[in-house]
């Protein structure tokens, strides 16, 4: 009975983890196309988010027939609970990866999100993702615990992005009319290590 109940959390722990490495594709397609010069795959981070949105379904059924079948308790419930929160985070990162490339479309300068720090932002919101996605792996609560402390450096991207996007509308440059959406996009990966964030939160709670 035990044994056919760890089979069916290990096809769970693997479902996690090709979730997990399909936002990490995304959010390294992400990246490059916010990179000085970077190629722009937008239709495969659109094609990600689609999959994405597969996989949570799949999993959330995957986690609704392991409650009713196998009821379990203690820190299998808790691995199970934290599971279905946790897809929702990595659902949100990718399409908050499909926004960004939505906005792209409308940046006309390939050099103008880098010049605001958007790649350095992004590349630092994939170290969280990738940092959550392992502590679950590993069950390793103070990786967990240095993802949810990265969130700070993200935020202060954030604040960087912002304040020189506003300087590009001070100064009437000729990007400014872009403005808009470069902040919109610092927008997305400030909510995006915020999700990051939440996964390591619901990491630590499974291992509690």
């Amino acid at each position: 009975m035990r044994t056919g109940f760890d089979d069916e959390l290990e096809v769970l722990y693997v479902d996690m983890i090709r979730m997990g490495s399909l936002a990490e594709e995304s959010l390294s397609l992400v990246a490059v196309a916010l990179s000085r010069n970077g190629e722009r795959n937008l239709d495969r981070i659109e094609e990600l988010s689609r999959i994405i949105d597969e996989k949570e379904r799949e999993i959330e059924n995957l986690c609704l027939k392991l409650l009713l079948r196998r009821q379990p308790v203690a820190r299998d419930l808790r691995t199970i609970s934290s599971a279905m929160k946790m897809i929702v985070d990595i659902e949100r990162i990718g399409d908050n990866a499909g926004d960004i490339s939505e906005m792209l479309k409308f940046i006309s300068s390939p050099i103008l999100p880098s010049a605001v720090g958007l790649d350095v932002m992004s590349r630092k919101v994939i170290d969280m993702v990738t940092a959550a996605v392992d502590a679950f792996v590993k069950s390793d609560a103070r990786k967990a615990e240095q993802v949810i402390a990265g969130d700070d450096a993200v935020d202060g991207c954030f604040v960087d992005a912002k304040e020189k996007i506003t300087e590009l509308i001070r100064k009437a440059s000729p990007e400014a009319e872009e403005a808009p959406d470069l902040l919109m996009i610092a927008k997305y990966l400030e909510r995006m290590g915020d999700h990051a964030a939440s996964l390591a939160r619901w990491v630590k709670n499974a291992l509690e």
